[in-house]
């Protein structure tokens, strides 16, 4: 588990690595933070995402422009699906909050719980709306002071698995080796299909289409290199990520995080509510 500041990753174990990516968790309490400290900004992603709300309250946010005024929703439900997302997010609490999230692979989600992750683009709804009865059962049994959150979590999803999953891989270290795995599985359940064919069976299984998903794997390239580099080449960590030119590059990041290159990097170092992408980083 790595710490900063208030927050922490978890990885999960071999045992449930076929169904999570990676869980996160996030515990403000006693922390003295302004109202826009309480803003939390998150990437599109390919990933279906369970979250529990132990303490607090969140909300969905729609800025109207950069440093307009905030336009919120309810407050959300303490167990919370949201389906792969392809524009960037913004969650803001009004006062301390403790929540736990955990991305499941869109695969996995299909497996698990019989949804398809297509149904799934785009929405953020309560658990309950959406996943079988029995398993939102099993999943609304966690409660703090009874052990560690998070492995009370990952047994919880553990139960929810089928057992043609179960320890079928170690986990994928970042989205490049899911998506391979995703084409490799593809490949071997229908030998000797055509490439479109391939590509059908990739899209239904993780509700975007091969070449969407490529976009996800670059953009995570991208913040890797960025991290690694003490002074930005844009050019130069384009073409490492492997984009056509910095344009692309440009297009590209802006459709994952809402911003340019520049902007999300000075964001990135400054901005307490951009705590999502420093804590990816170090994965």
């Amino acid at each position: 588990m790595t710490t900063l500041s208030r927050a922490c990753l978890h990885r999960p174990r071999r045992h449930t690595a076929a169904s999570i990516h990676l869980g996160v968790e996030r515990d403000t309490r006693g922390l003295d933070l302004l109202p826009e400290q309480r803003l939390n900004c998150y990437p599109a992603s390919p990933l279906v995402v369970l979250s529990w709300i132990f303490h607090g309250q969140l909300h969905r946010v729609r800025m109207l422009a950069e440093g307009g005024p905030m336009v919120l929703s309810e407050a959300l439900s303490s167990m919370v699906l949201a389906g792969p997302s392809r524009t960037p997010s913004m969650s803001w609490s009004p006062g301390p909050v403790h929540a736990i999230s955990i991305g499941l692979y869109p695969d996995a989600v299909r497996q698990m719980f019989g949804i398809e992750p297509h149904a799934l683009m785009d929405q953020v709804l309560p658990m309950d709306q959406v996943l079988p009865a029995a398993a939102c059962r099993i999943l609304e049994q966690v409660q703090p002071g009874q052990g560690r959150l998070f492995e009370q979590l990952e047994a919880a999803i553990y139960r929810c698995t089928p057992t043609e999953r179960l320890g079928s891989k170690a986990g994928s270290a970042n989205l490049h080796d899911w998506l391979r795995t995703l084409a490799m599985r593809a490949a071997m359940t229908r030998p000797g299909t055509g490439l479109r064919q391939l590509q059908r069976q990739i899209k239904r299984w993780a509700g975007q289409s091969q070449r969407e998903l490529q976009l996800y794997v670059r953009v995570e390239r991208a913040f890797d290199l960025l991290q690694q580099q003490e002074k930005t080449d844009w050019s130069a960590l384009a073409l490492q990520a492997g984009y056509s030119d910095q344009s692309h590059f440009g297009r590209e990041v802006k459709r994952i995080t809402g911003y340019s290159p520049a902007r999300f990097a000075q964001r990135l170092q400054t901005d307490e509510a951009f705590w999502m992408y420093r804590l990816l980083g170090e994965c």
